[in-house]
């Protein structure tokens, strides 16, 4: 089709005609092969997003930049969920959307700042490029990269130049009363002749779009404040109404110091710190008619709406990141020495009230109120996790040149890691109330009064989880790539790998008398990743490739209760690693006139695919599925058009991501099943991104910028199973359009920018309706209305 379009590939004396346009279109470098390679020199399927694609997008972080790239999507469920979402590429992924409760197993795609991995929340900000490796990437980036990575690449600082820039943004979003605003500063400072300094930092400040109603206002001790403090058994509480309630503030900074004393050895240290709070999340309860609260029938709510949200208490999030690093470098010629230590923590709390979900269940809300339902009830879960983890890397990358017959990247890796979980449950101000009633006695099912107290532990702790991981990686990795001619080439890689897993967890179910004590529970692997890649320039700037390539995830263990009334099966106390092998081919090049492309076709076969969730017993764990299979397609194309000026980028994706084999594991309350031809959740099958540009010369050296960006992906199915008899949700198709058009010089931008153009209202998530409370339970998760702000921006 590119042939019969465009003509055959010119000869290279017609390609050095081409205007330096081209050169944009096609010369980006990147080092997602540990060497400097333009995109149509990697023999793999790979994506780049610049900094001004970023901006003209409204992009600011993973979930964001996920709906640019097809092919990669993420649970986007605002940064309130950053513990339980992660991105997702080629459908690799059998988790359902982002829960409550941080991920037991490890994510399906590593990301990684420059050569660190990362984990929590931060914003894209002071940024050269992101690269997108789809497909396994095993041997160089090891665990964790079972269905790609996502390399953030930062600025560095720069020897004898003293630049930056300050930029402010102010906007408002649909449905909300205040303005949203954000500022960003950057500067790099020459420090005599070897030295560079560089620091930037960006603040955030989002407000609510969701109103909320139905809170009930808490006394210092978290319990609801009584109404009528003479009737402490049947006073309501005192309720309130809190206008755009899901505000979020985002901070992210990041300084660097480059030592450069020799061409031939740099060494440079940095340090990125991101600070998030907020409150709730994007949900709202939209079919809720209005009427009495099944909690309280003398309390009359208003309707909900499609920006209302019902809530018996508040729900602050919050959550610190930080990374620190050291990346040195030494040219010895033959090969360049490089080393990277790294140490990143990050720690949060998100807290959910989730009363109105027990009232569907009556045969279990004796545990959390006695024997009559309080009007004042309330239930706050805290879920918490802290990670931190070291990193060391040692790599040596031969230099490439024409005349090399052989190309080698050799290395070494470390890791220890460390993460906790916790999960809270409270009910604060039950257990007064029960003592006021005169019960005397705790509660069991079936219990009358005077045995009515709720079980807990001291400060009102119904259920308490902790889950402790300790993780040791040792790897030892290569790649060889032999230039069998001038045009082609076959590289070979491997990486070899020894890990240690240990995994305690305990939980304690005060309500319900039960308690599963801590056990740690080791596991060990020893595992070898291959690849095979061969590829042939059949013409000038044309390239056809294959990759044969391996990806590798850790298994575990899970803390389970195997008596009482939610015991679980005891198959499911561990779960095992999964593997991947991916076969692709592919087709990448630019002709003279300026279309570049890459075209990729694979098939990925998963065994052993890991799934975290809930179990029918309503259980915390990771299981394994059989097997899982992925085949798809990946286009992307840039063009300049027949207008100087105007050009366009399409990319597109479709990856048909299933269980190839049935499942089946007994639990308690049914069994957790998989079927040939299940839909894998998280990914949708078909996804778009369509940008048009149009820049000009104005005068006086200012120039006019304008973008028109759509993205689109198709439905996206959101588990394999449904939670209390309910079927697994699904989010609806989404396309939503983003526009900028910006005036610049080479000190000054003005812009006018606007993210969700035509203000869709997309649900994410549909929520279980909920008869039992007219629909009072059901939330639905949507995404952000239109927002349209001015941005203004001054370099030096």
């Amino acid at each position: 089709m590119l042939i019969a379009l465009y003509g055959l590939p010119q000869p290279a004396s017609a390609q050095q005609q081409s205007d330096a346009k081209l050169d944009s279109l096609t010369e980006v470098i990147v080092t997602a092969s540990r060497r400097q390679q333009t995109t149509e020199e990697v023999p793999y399927s790979i994506s780049v997003v610049n900094p001004v694609q970023l901006s003209n997008a409204g992009v600011t972080d993973l979930a964001s930049l996920a709906r640019q790239v097809p092919g990669v999507s993420m649970s986007d469920r605002g940064a309130r969920s950053s513990s339980t979402s992660f991105p997702i590429i080629r459908g690799l992924n059998a988790s359902p959307g982002a829960g409550g409760f941080r991920t037991f197993e490890q994510a399906p795609v590593g990301t990684y700042i420059g050569n660190s991995p990362i984990d929590g929340y931060f914003q894209l900000n002071d940024i050269e490029r992101v690269e997108v490796l789809r497909g396994p990437q095993g041997t160089l980036y090891g665990a964790g990269a079972l269905g790609g990575a996502l390399r953030i690449i930062p600025a560095s600082p720069k020897l004898g130049e003293f630049s930056g820039n300050a930029e402010a943004r102010i906007g408002m979003i649909d449905n909300a009363s205040d303005p949203s605003y954000a500022t960003t500063a950057t500067v790099n400072l020459p420090m005599g002749d070897t030295f560079a300094f560089r620091a930037s930092a960006n603040y955030e400040d989002l407000p609510g779009f969701i109103d909320a109603y139905g809170l009930m206002k808490l006394d210092g001790n978290g319990a609801p404040i009584l109404a009528n403090p003479a009737d402490p058994v049947d006073s309501p509480a005192v309720y309130t109404s809190k206008k755009d309630w899901n505000e979020q503030k985002t901070f992210t900074g990041r300084a660097s110091l480059l030592w450069q004393p020799t061409d031939t050895f740099n060494a440079q240290i940095a340090y990125m710190y991101s600070d998030l709070e907020g409150m709730s999340g994007r949900t709202t309860t939209s079919y809720f008619p209005g009427g009495p609260f099944a909690g309280d029938p003398r309390i009359i709510f208003p309707a909900g709406g499609d920006y209302r949200r019902f809530a018996g208490a508040e729900e602050p999030y919050d959550r610190k990141t930080d990374l620190a690093s050291l990346d040195l470098s030494y040219d010895a010629g033959f090969a360049t020495l490089s080393s990277t230590t790294s140490y990143f923590t990050t720690e949060g709390q998100t807290q959910s009230e989730t009363s109105y979900s027990l009232y569907r269940l009556p045969q279990y809300i004796g545990y959390y109120t006695g024997t009559t339902l309080s009007p004042r009830f309330i239930l706050p879960q805290v879920y918490g996790d802290r990670a931190h983890t070291f990193s060391q890397e040692v790599r040596l990358v031969s230099n490439s040149h024409p005349d090399n017959k052989f190309d080698y990247v050799v290395g070494l890796f470390y890791q220890k890691q460390t993460r906790n979980g916790t999960w809270i449950v409270t009910n604060p101000g039950s257990v007064d109330r029960a003592l006021a009633q005169g019960c005397t006695g705790g509660y069991y099912f079936g219990a009358e009064f005077p045995d009515c107290i709720p079980l807990t532990a001291p400060g009102g702790v119904i259920i308490d989880q902790t889950d402790k991981q300790k993780f040791e990686d040792k790897s030892v990795f290569g790649e060889l790539t032999w230039h069998f001619t001038e045009r082609g080439q076959l590289t070979a890689g491997f990486r070899h790998f020894k890990q240690d897993f240990d995994d305690s967890q305990y939980l304690e179910l005060y309500a319900y008398g039960l308690s599963v004590p801590a056990e740690t529970r080791t596991s060990s692997a020893s595992k070898t990743t291959w690849k095979i890649n061969p590829s042939y320039e059949y013409a000038d700037n044309h390239r056809v490739y294959a990759v044969w390539s391996q990806g590798f995830r850790r298994g575990g263990s899970n803390a389970l209760p195997l008596v009482g009334p939610f015991a679980d099966n005891p198959e499911l106390v561990t779960y095992r690693p999964d593997t991947a092998d991916n076969y692709e081919i592919g087709l990448k090049g630019h002709f003279a006139n300026g279309l570049a492309y890459t075209l990729a076709a694979f098939d990925i076969i998963w065994e052993n695919p890991q799934i975290g969730g809930t179990t029918p017993t309503t259980n915390f764990a990771v299981w394994n599925a059989k097997e899982a299979e992925s085949q798809g397609v990946e286009l992307d194309i840039s063009t300049p058009l027949w207008v100087d000026g105007l050009s366009v980028m399409v990319s597109g994706a479709y990856a048909d991501a299933t269980f190839s084999k049935d499942y089946r594991i007994a639990s308690t309350f049914g069994d957790i099943v998989g079927m040939e031809g299940q839909q894998l959740p998280g990914s949708p099958k078909v996804s778009a991104a369509a940008t048009l540009n149009y820049e000009f010369e104005l005068s006086n050296g200012y120039r006019m910028a304008m973008s028109l960006n759509d993205t689109y992906r198709s439905k996206v199915l959101l588990s394999n199973f449904g939670i209390l008899g309910n079927a697994p949700l699904a989010s609806a198709p989404m396309n939503i359009m983003n526009a900028s058009v910006a005036l610049n010089n080479d000190k000054w931008l003005v812009g006018l920018y606007a993210t969700n153009l035509t203000n869709k209202r997309a649900l994410l998530s549909p929520g279980n309706l909920d008869p039992v409370t007219s629909n009072l339970a059901t939330q639905s998760l949507i995404n952000q209305p239109r927002e349209v702000y001015v941005r203004l921006r001054y370099n030096f």
